[in-house]
């Protein structure tokens, strides 16, 4: 039996259904746009409380340290979702090894902070995302850090576990693209 060119909505498979953490750190720019075009917004109790693996595919983020790391999500004092993120050991390891937090000063070391969006105005790209805003205050002015402005969706919208980020630098003026990033369930964060 022929299957029908206009299925509807509801019995249509998503294009990333079934898709894993490792088939998306090795899909190509064109593949991961469309992702960011067709995934679904992430669910804030899907985000809150838990800390995520990520991975960032470019050579750059090998050479400069930072190809892995880790992205944690709370909720402040004013019921705003957050969040942050950690350094690990070993962050050229690779996808294989273990996510492990990196400590300083016999604590983990939380870093580039940032607020979970709607996207609006000038970051109305992906309207399916969550933006995470890092110029929202909770950065010094100064940190470059404050200048990071994330996209983030659902890979597949029957998978809360895994999620695919598009960074950009925010100039002032403008925005330049910097990469992807692919999260992927981790644990419960600590609560402190």
């Amino acid at each position: 039996m022929e299957k029908s060119v206009h299925a509807s909505p509801a019995n249509a498979a998503h294009p990333f259904a079934g898709v894993r953490f490792e088939d998306v750190i090795h899909m190509p720019k064109g593949e991961l746009d469309r992702v960011m075009e067709v995934g679904a917004t992430p669910a804030r109790d899907a985000l809150a409380g838990w800390e995520f693996k990520g991975y960032n595919p470019p050579v750059f983020a090998r050479v400069l340290g930072f190809q892995k790391f880790i992205k944690g999500f709370f909720v402040d004092g004013g019921g705003k979702l957050a969040g942050y993120n950690l350094f690990v050991e070993r962050p050229r390891g690779g996808p294989k090894a273990p996510w492990v937090p990196k400590k300083g000063g016999g604590a983990e070391t939380r870093h580039g902070f940032y607020d979970v969006e709607t996207p609006r105005g000038r970051y109305a790209d992906y309207p399916n995302a969550v933006l995470l805003n890092y110029g929202s205050g909770r950065n010094a002015a100064l940190n470059p850090e404050a200048r990071i402005r994330d996209f983030l969706v659902q890979v597949d919208p029957a998978n809360p576990d895994l999620y695919l980020g598009k960074a950009f630098l925010d100039l002032g003026v403008g925005r330049v693209f910097s990469n992807f990033f692919v999260l992927e369930r981790l644990h419960p964060a600590p609560t402190r």
